[in-house]
């Protein structure tokens, strides 16, 4: 391995031509630095420099060395400040994962631009999968944060921030009997039609959360198809295969074939977001998210 104080000193050479100029510049005598370069040059078993009368003249061997050493040397002078940049979270990777139905939210891509503009030498690596992977990930540190539509579940050391609150409006084809109703429409009325529902195993929190919301008004939905994305459930609503209930970000997302209601019941339906992350004093990337979402 080659010194980086012997790169130093022959780029000080190389640049002066002159051993003696070089050594004052690098605050040196000159014999310690002929020791040096001749080191060099046995190292490598080869000429660096040509001596001459006045000065030195850089070999093609040389001219090589000196690029590299070049590149190696700013490489090294860069280390510290990048080292200090990724202690205090200035530099590095974020992993942020969502389940679908929070990733239409407009709250993420909102909190995903300010954290960029904050800290634009941060890589952001985005997962959208189901809430219980995405449990998964947090527990085995493959993500930093994941934002579900309910908290953390109890005993693993996980910590579940509530983000916000987002209704729930009904989704209609646009020939549903329901659809020229101008006032809110009450869950209950909900009741005798069929639904179209983002599959369980998709997203869980929302699937569990509008179930919920029926049965507190005294009725089980009748589900005549599932889809495996919330958009999907859009389209099968589109064609008139059923309504739905859907977070309200939806209504700007999709509205080809779609008429958007406001929801009404005596427990008001909502879709919760929360940010689930594990506690860790260390990671200093998450504590900006964390302070983004203050």
């Amino acid at each position: 391995m080659i010194d980086i104080h012997k790169l130093k000193a022959f780029v000080a050479v190389v640049e002066e031509s002159n051993i003696s100029r070089a050594a004052v510049r690098l605050n040196m005598q000159q014999p310690p630095l002929t020791r040096m370069i001749k080191s060099l040059e046995n190292e490598l078993s080869t000429d660096l420099l040509k001596r001459l009368p006045r000065g030195v003249e850089v070999t093609e061997a040389g001219k090589a060395l000196y690029q590299e050493a070049l590149t190696i040397l700013a490489h090294a002078q860069a280390i510290p400040k990048r080292v200090q940049n990724i202690s205090m979270g200035l530099e590095g990777q974020i992993n942020i994962g969502f389940t679908n139905s929070v990733g239409l939210h407009p709250f993420l891509p909102a909190l995903l631009r300010n954290f960029r503009e904050a800290f634009s030498a941060v890589s952001i690596q985005l997962e959208e999968d189901g809430s219980s992977s995405l449990i998964d990930s947090i527990i085995n540190d493959k993500n930093d944060i994941v934002f579900l539509r309910k908290p953390a579940p109890i005993g693993f050391g996980l910590v579940s921030l509530h983000v916000l609150d987002e209704p729930l409006i009904v989704a209609l084809p646009n020939n549903h009997p329901l659809a020229n109703q101008t006032d809110a429409i009450h869950i209950l009325d909900l009741e005798t039609y069929d639904f179209v529902l983002y599959r369980r195993l998709a997203g869980q929190d929302l699937f569990d959360n509008i179930l919920a919301s029926c049965y507190q008004a005294g009725f089980s939905p009748k589900i005549v198809q599932e889809a495996p994305r919330l958009t999907s459930s859009l389209n099968l609503i589109a064609a008139g295969i059923g309504l739905s209930i859907v977070p309200a970000s939806i209504r700007d997302f999709w509205n080809k074939q779609i008429v958007y209601k406001d929801l009404k019941a005596e427990i008001p339906s909502i879709a919760p977001i929360y940010a689930v992350y594990k506690h860790n004093d260390h990671n200093i990337r998450l504590a900006h998210v964390l302070n983004l979402l203050k």
